[in-house]
């Protein structure tokens, strides 16, 4: 078969993007009790609080401070952000939502709460509002307390978690409530009343007022820490550990690289345990950043020296006595392992290292973490790792480039469910978690054994996001040792994150155009989606071999490029330019990924991701429906039979849909079915749908940004990749594409000396 002359893809498709104006229309929502009903159990609920909080015996079971936080829990099915008790909390400078998260009713039911932070007299203006019927005649304020089902506490059960029957002792993260009266003496009253010493622990105070607290306690003290009303949660940590080589291959030449006397100036940040920079395949493109106090570890230095290879050159198996290129990226490796606590809790120092340096390096934007401590993620929980990397990731200026974390999802993915879900922080949102692939005795791909699987939390529920080879002892990862005599044989999804930087590095080097988050969409866009494998094994597929693929397109199959930035509300339309597509015979393939960069509310992990993008893809735009009461008829007002049954319905009292006919209709979806299905809330959408050509007329995707949290004036930034496919298109679909959309260009792909400075080492 001829082989298909490939270009470049194609860029600037923003130039193209329109806003505009999306109509919503209110939903009727059924209330599962009467106003009046509702009331009285709230009434009941909050004089139960009031005589628990009164009860000064030692048998309470709650320690209160003077800022108590407070449940409002929600009934099934309302999730949605319109439900939120906005107006119950208005009533009061004492009553604050300060987050929320989901709660059991049942093994097969849950359900949203939301955590009002209030004082005594907070409690008092509710019940007394509630009482005298001071807002009975308020409507949204009846809608939201016939929304409620309770208001109490936290029980203990629910803010303990992951921790198994036969833990006793260890390290734990624990979670504070937002509190602003007198922090220093809450903590100081948890230090003594907990009994843990406050040399043993680690706090951090992020501006949004949540408290992280890293410490190590008893199974006693842990029953002890569950009575305080501030705890959000607790969870276990795992302690840190990069694997040890397997395999030593003595036998093997080392490749040379190719000197030209010039480093990539794309630079990689790699957070590790440091790299052995005069290892032949290392030196003159890696400097070594000792963070870390403490003397540097051997084991840690293979680890290191491994994925700064693999980040430089790629695999390196059969690449024996062969001649390197000159690497397309050079390296900051910042040695944060071993650290210097004694105490164990050495999670905090790297996290801290973490967030003094990626603010301060502003020409790295795209880096390495193939570490992390050992555990399955809590999908009620978020723990500091992943909420200090999201939020690295979000806060940049305006003009800057917002960085890239790629991450290890782990290697516990042989352990029993739940054990084997990703680890921390490779369920940041705003991150790409890579898992491991091997092959199989027929050569084809399948998931490495050890490598976790998902699914992630709230607003990133498929992860892994894609499976980069990784190795097992059967088809090992070749890799640079620290002993530069010799090669390594290894495996792990230590060495698959950091093979996904190296292809997004060459991205980046070989175009301009390409940004970090870009190349994650491409990878994500361009990975092999394999049906037979569970979504949860594998994510968004297993990432291509070949950049050259991912940076072009055929004549019949064409990918375009958008980015841009939304605010709350807004709605754009993005074509998708396909001239003549609805002459094409058969089917049409029509793919999209968007991934975006979003706030993070660690408050909340049901509600984590605080901006979102929902997608509506129109096959059609000249496909309107037309509806009276029950009654609704879909017409193609390109046909002129079809025009004068619209002609005919309107003088009936139909009205037209205010624009074309979306596929599939999302209009009456529920919460529930919008998250599970359209992964509403999501940093990534990917689909492909495949139609008729006839049945495409200018179609296009519209982006709607929406907000919850309190997180209005947030911008969105989106990134976009769009591909149709239509093997039977007459001529070039890629040239009409061109010829009819003048400001759109091919990307530029440069030679790798665009991007080269001389090596001053």
């Amino acid at each position: 078969m001829m082989e298909l002359e490939r270009h470049p893809i194609i860029a600037h498709g923003e130039l193209y993007v329109e806003p505009i104006t999306k109509r919503f229309h209110p939903v009727n929502k059924k209330y599962p009790r009467e106003y009046e009903e509702a009331k009285n159990m709230l009434l009941s609920d909050l004089k139960q609080i009031n005589d628990l909080i009164s009860n000064n015996s030692t048998n309470m079971q709650e320690l209160f401070s003077e800022e108590k936080i407070v449940c409002f829990r929600m009934e099934p099915k309302f999730e949605a952000k319109s439900y939120a008790p906005q107006s119950i909390v208005a009533i009061s400078d004492n009553l604050d939502l300060v987050g929320g998260r989901k709660y059991k009713i049942d093994e097969d039911t849950s359900a949203k709460l939301y955590f009002v932070k209030t004082t005594n007299p907070g409690l008092s203006d509710l019940y007394n509002t509630l009482l005298y019927g001071k807002k009975d005649d308020v409507a949204t304020w009846r809608n939201q307390i016939c929304s409620l089902r309770k208001i109490d506490f936290l029980n203990p059960k629910e803010k303990i978690l992951g921790f198994d029957d036969d833990w006793n002792e260890g390290s734990i993260e624990i979670v504070l409530h937002p509190i602003k009266i007198d922090i220093d003496s809450t903590i100081k009253s948890f230090y003594n009343n907990i009994g843990i010493s406050p040399e043993l622990t680690r706090i951090k105070v992020y501006e949004d007022g949540l408290i992280f607290i890293s410490t190590k306690c008893t199974r006693t003290q842990l029953e002890s820490l569950a009575r305080f009303n501030v705890l959000r949660t607790v969870h276990p940590i795992g302690k840190i550990k990069v694997n040890p080589f397997r395999t030593a291959i003595n036998n093997f030449d080392l490749p040379l690289v190719k000197d030209i006397g010039k480093v990539s100036k794309i630079k990689v940040g790699v957070f590790d345990g440091g790299a052995n920079v005069s290892h032949p395949l290392l030196a003159n493109y890696v400097s070594n950043i000792d963070v870390s106090a403490a003397d540097a570890n051997d084991e840690f230095i293979d680890h290191g020296t491994a994925v700064c290879g693999i980040i430089l050159h790629g695999r390196l198996s059969g690449k024996s006595n062969k001649v390197l290129s000159t690497p397309c990226v050079s390296i900051n490796s910042y040695r944060v392992l071993p650290v210097l606590d004694s105490n164990d809790i050495e999670l905090y120092e790297v996290i801290d290292a973490i967030e003094n340096i990626v603010p301060a390096e502003r020409d790295i934007k795209l880096y390495n973490l193939s570490l992390g401590p050992v555990g399955a993620i809590l999908d009620d929980s978020i723990s500091r790792f992943t909420y200090a990397l999201d939020r690295l990731t979000y806060d940049v200026q305006d003009d800057e480039i917002n960085p890239l974390f790629s991450i290890a999802v782990g290697n516990d993915g042989d352990m029993p469910y739940p054990y084997n879900r990703i680890q921390a922080p490779s369920d940041m949102v705003n991150g790409l978690a890579v898992g491991a692939y091997t092959y199989t005795n027929d050569g084809s791909k399948e998931r490495a054994f050890y490598s976790c699987v998902g699914e992630g939390r709230e607003g990133a529920k498929i992860k892994p996001d894609i499976l980069e080879f990784g190795g097992t002892a059967e088809h090992p990862f070749i890799v640079a040792a620290n002993n530069a005599k010799y090669i390594a044989g290894d495996a792990g999804t230590s060495f698959a994150s950091p093979l996904a930087v190296h292809k997004i590095g060459k991205l980046m080097a070989r175009s301009q155009n390409i940004s970090p988050h870009l190349g994650r969409t491409l990878l994500i866009h361009s990975a092999e989606y394999n049906e037979s494998i569970p979504l949860y094994d594998q994510g968004f597929g297993f990432c291509s071999n070949s950049v050259e693929e991912m940076l072009t397109c055929t004549d019949n199959k064409v990918t375009i490029l958008y980015s841009g930035t939304l605010l709350k509300a807004h709605t754009v339309k993005l074509p998708i330019f396909s001239p003549r597509i609805n002459k094409v015979a058969g089917m049409v393939d029509i793919q999209w990924t968007i991934t975006t960069i979003v706030d993070p509310c660690a408050n909340d992990p049901d509600g984590y991701t605080s901006n979102c993008i929902e997608d509506t893809f129109v096959p059609n735009d000249m496909i309107f429906n037309f509806s009276k009461g029950n009654k609704s008829k879909n017409l193609n007002l390109t046909k002129p039979e079809d025009c004068e049954k619209a002609r005919l319905l309107i003088e009936d009292g139909y009205m037209r849909s205010d624009g074309p006919v979306s596929h599939p209709a999302k209009l009456y979806w529920d919460e529930v079915d919008l998250r599970n299905k359209d992964l509403k809330w999501d940093t990534v959408i990917n689909k492909t749908l495949r139609m008729r050509g006839s049945s495409l007329l200018n179609p296009f995707l519209t982006l709607h940004a929406i907000c919850r949290n309190d997180f209005d004036d947030n911008k969105i930034k989106y990134f976009v990749a769009i591909s149709i496919n239509a093997p039977k298109y007459e001529g070039s679909l890629y040239n009409s594409i061109l010829q009819n959309y003048r400001n759109l260009a091919p990307i530029e792909i440069s030679n790798i000396n665009r991007i080269m400075v001389p090596n001053k080492k």
